[in-house]
């Protein structure tokens, strides 16, 4: 391995600018081995759980260059906590509410209409900065952390709101103000996350209007992602709301946990 810098020199090529290792990974506390009979087959792993769930799991679970442990039940968990319940439950809800209480007809609003002591705004016009910080220091783990607090926020902050309460009270445009903050919190989240869980992100993008598959970088029409969908544009909180919203549906069903190890 000490000879790697002298041959690619050699070969007329770059060297890296930076060199990173990772730790060492266990599974349920032990290592691993052909000899025990527990190795953990990683192709095994994305056909059964999808490569999204597996990414998250070790990026979110385990700091880069620390040694750390698999154990299927708290992945399981983890997915269902994170994925399936606090974002993919979060989305559904708010698109449910939008449809039956703004006619399916998404709130035209945009940042600057939502009042400045909205707790979702004051988190979110900050985030991309933070999350970006944490992606080129390669703390991975605690940017899905920053993002994550975002998600929970929102949850809270829907239940605290009661849109319910406030469309029984004919307050229409507190409910549009409540819908538009929640929604644009889990876009945000999403965009964030598109590194990390490319697929999902684009799911959740789809079903908010946007063609776009953060897999190939590129827009169903296989064209380049115009200016509009930039890093700069997309990072922030406040876009417009599409139009159109696309059409719900769960972006992360519920792991089962395995049947050996619940």
């Amino acid at each position: 391995a000490i000879y790697w810098p002298a041959m690619l020199m050699s070969a007329g090529l770059p060297l890296p600018k930076r060199v990173f290792g990772h730790g060492f990974l266990t599974k349920d506390g032990r290592k691993m081995g052909k000899s025990l009979g527990n190795t953990l087959d990683p192709f095994d792993l994305v056909d059964r759980y999808g490569a999204d769930a597996v990414r998250y799991y070790f990026v979110k679970e385990i700091e880069l260059g620390q040694d750390g442990d698999f154990q299927e039940t708290r992945f399981v968990n983890i997915l269902n906590a994170d994925l399936a319940n606090d974002l993919g439950n979060l989305l559904n809800r708010t698109l449910g509410m939008v449809k039956k209480y703004c006619q399916n007809n998404p709130p035209q609003l945009t940042g600057v209409d939502i009042p400045n002591d909205n707790h979702l705004k004051n988190m979110g016009i900050n985030l991309g900065g933070i999350v970006e910080q944490k992606y080129d220091a390669l703390q991975f783990d605690q940017a899905c952390e920053e993002i994550l607090a975002l998600i929970r926020a929102s949850n809270k902050f829907i239940d605290e709101s009661a849109p319910w309460s406030l469309f029984k009270q004919k307050q229409q445009a507190a409910v549009e103000q409540v819908l538009y903050a929640v929604l644009e919190s889990v876009r945000l989240s999403a965009y964030l996350l598109s590194p990390i869980i490319p697929t999902l992100s684009s799911k959740i993008y789809q079903q908010l209007g946007f063609v776009i598959d953060f897999n190939t970088f590129r827009s169903e029409d296989g064209e380049n992602f115009p200016d509009g969908v930039s890093f700069s544009q997309h990072c922030q909180w406040g876009l417009p709301t599409n139009p159109q919203l696309g059409t719900p549906e769960p972006i992360f069903s519920k792991l089962e946990l395995p049947l050996n190890d619940s």
